[in-house]
């Protein structure tokens, strides 16, 4: 008799368990489907309450917690995920991204080397680390760092980045004529920089595209005002 009762309990326990799962993933995908950030991350606050081990649960919270600048709780769920997946290069590179806009130095410089252990040719973990370097005033490192960012030519913002970074660099070492090339670099590689393209001559009609309306107004506004942008020579662009 205690053995039907006790198997009945274990079987009782196990779909209670898959049931659980379930719901766990059917919030996960509700918030995958949702467009509204502030319910995407209700959703997965409910699939990680039904499941605390849903290491893609976390992940994909932290994403919005970090573009929300909710740096420390997007470090404590990219802290989750790599106890959860050790070996998962974004969550590292993701968490050390969070170090550096906080301006954790030491811990950023820690996870992206982690994520080069894992991944030696990601540009970003180069470029993101260089910067890192750069701000602790580590300029031979940061200078090997961009320079392989830019190397390994990975999307146009990575490189951009770095050439920023690498101008930076070039600049606190009084090398201003490098500075400039590597600034105007950036300039043509980042859709960020299309109105100070056109201040700086390398302009293209494709631009425009990228630009949108705000974008054209506000060059339209520029060019009949003749407002200056100038280059950004000391102030951090990355």
């Amino acid at each position: 008799m205690r053995k039907i009762v006790l198997g009945t309990l274990i079987c009782l326990w196990l779909s209670t368990a898959v049931a659980w799962g379930q719901d766990a993933l059917d919030y996960y995908h509700r918030g995958l489907k949702s467009s509204v950030t502030s319910t995407r991350i209700d959703y997965f606050n409910k699939a990680l309450q039904l499941n605390p081990n849903l290491a893609e649960a976390y992940e994909k919270r932290a994403i919005h917690y970090y573009f929300q600048r909710h740096y420390d709780r997007a470090i404590e769920d990219y802290t989750r995920v790599i106890d959860l997946r050790p070996h998962r290069s974004e969550a590292h590179r993701l968490r050390g991204m969070s170090f550096l806009r906080k301006g954790e130095l030491d811990r950023a410089i820690n996870d992206f080397s982690r994520v080069l252990e894992l991944d030696p040719r990601l540009a970003s973990a180069h470029g993101y680390r260089a910067e890192a370097y750069r701000l602790k005033g580590m300029a031979e490192e940061a200078m090997r760092d961009a320079n392989m960012a830019i190397e390994l030519k990975g999307d146009l913002r990575t490189v951009a980045n770095a050439h920023a970074t690498r101008a930076k660099l070039y600049q606190e070492l009084g090398r201003q004529d490098l500075a400039d090339s590597d600034f105007k670099k950036s300039f043509e590689l980042d859709p960020r920089y299309v109105i100070l393209r056109y201040f700086y001559g390398t302009f293209r009609l494709e631009d425009v595209s990228r630009m949108g309306l705000v974008g054209i107004v506000g060059l339209l506004f520029v060019g009949i005002f003749k407002l200056g942008l100038t280059i950004p020579r000391k102030k951090d662009q990355n």
